[in-house]
């Protein structure tokens, strides 16, 4: 989850965001520091437009209506990015407005984040971006709401009798990430003060390319209802059962690669992009090579699909060069025996609403717009859909290979 915020008012999902100013300590009276705070602890005194304290006003580093397991219905406010905690304890400001985050210097140092706010009963939020260069105790000024509702729809889906499920909407603030909402339903409520933001969904289990909507919130405006924000279907799902698309634009192969996927009918294929510059994407190395060495006798081929940026990785010397430094830290010494195509960066827009193009030609075919992603192709060659590792793609994936659902991963 990422740095949000905002709550929910008679039982609808809601959320506020607001333009806020962030002073200098020094600049307000502030009381005395109790003995249990520190340096590091960052204060924050929240006032409203006449400069009167808020009391009463949840604040966090972060605010989501629920996450990413689709189970925690309610907005929370998160004191720390870091903690292992699914519902920390959030920060209230008390009688004359303040709130202090233990370490919170540290924190914003550390990651981008930023404060968010709202005092529900009064109907003012706010929202700011703290520096990570240093910041000061900050005044936050919290400003009337305005109701912001909304829906998704996916024509894709609805044409196939499907509703849009696990659906998630963010909203940026000054290109920094300040909302974010889970929702099971295609509907979403929010409050945010007179600015502008970018919006963003994506939809069906991640299954839609992410839209981007620009919204304007005027002042005085108390209430505004949105146009349904249209989501497209990812290649990779609407595709399922049909012929998976060429491998194109690739520079070269390291490891014994296919001219073509036709070449590889008969063979369960697991197409993985990734690149050097994505972390997540390196950690998933090494369960791609215990998958390989399960299961390429039983017919399983995996090819590695590196989209380079920036042209640092445009040929097999600079390849093997990075492989060398990644096998020892990363890798536990163990090699990538699977092929590897390598593929510039060649930014191509996707068939559908997309906020961004995507990396490459292939990427745009199959729908890839996160790294890492994974395709799996079945022997006929026809795409079978993402693959994510869980026990029920594990399942999938033997029963492609032909192998029982309960056979033991330890024994190739």
């Amino acid at each position: 989850m990422r740095p949000e915020h905002f709550f929910s008012t008679r039982g609808m999902y809601t959320a506020s965001l607001v333009m806020l100013l962030a002073v200098p300590a020094s600049s307000w009276a502030q009381p005395t520091q109790s003995r249990s705070e520190t340096s590091d602890d960052l204060t924050v005194r929240l006032v409203d437009a006449e400069s009167n304290p808020i009391a009463g006003a949840r604040i966090g580093f972060e605010a989501s209506f629920g996450d990413n397991s689709f189970e925690a219905p309610s907005w929370v406010f998160v004191p720390d990015p870091a903690s292992l905690e699914r519902l920390p304890t959030e920060v209230i400001s008390d009688e004359q407005g303040m709130a202090t985050f233990k370490g919170g210097k540290t924190i914003a140092s550390k990651y981008r984040v930023a404060l968010v706010a709202r005092q529900e009963e009064l109907h003012l939020a706010g929202v700011t971006n703290l520096s990570r260069e240093g910041n000061d105790d900050v005044k936050m000024v919290l400003y009337p709401e305005c109701r912001i509702t909304g829906n998704l729809q996916c024509g894709e889906l609805e044409s196939k009798g499907l509703e849009l499920h696990r659906n998630w909407v963010g909203v940026n603030f000054n290109k920094q990430l300040c909302i974010e909402h889970y929702s099971n339903t295609s509907g979403f409520e929010m409050y945010l003060p007179p600015g502008e933001y970018s919006l963003f969904a994506v939809g069906g289990d991640g299954g839609t390319l992410k839209a981007e909507r620009s919204l304007v919130v005027p002042v005085g405006v108390a209430e505004i209802e949105l146009f349904p924000i249209e989501l497209s279907l990812k290649p990779s799902r609407g595709l399922g059962g049909r012929p998976a698309p060429e491998l194109t634009d690739v520079i070269a192969w390291k490891g014994d690669g296919p001219k073509s996927l036709k070449d590889l009918k008969g063979k369960v294929v697991l197409l993985d992009f990734w690149g050097y510059w994505c972390q997540a994407c390196i950690a998933k190395m090494p369960r791609l090579i215990e998958l390989d060495n399960l299961y390429r006798q039983h017919g399983l081929v995996i090819l590695g699909l590196h989209i380079d940026t920036g042209e640092k990785i445009t040929s097999l010397p600079e390849y093997d060069a990075f492989m060398e430094r990644l096998k020892e830290k990363a890798l536990g010494g163990k090699e990538v025996a699977y092929p590897v195509a390598l593929i510039a960066e060649k930014e191509t827009p996707f068939a559908g609403n997309s906020a961004k193009a995507a990396m490459c030609k292939i990427a745009a075919a199959y729908g890839v717009d996160r790294y890492p992603t994974m395709i799996l192709i079945d022997r006929n060659g026809n795409i079978v859909g993402e693959f994510h590792d869980t026990p029920e793609d594990l399942a999938t994936l033997k029963k492609l290979l032909g192998l029982p659902d309960g056979s033991d991963e330890s024994k190739p």
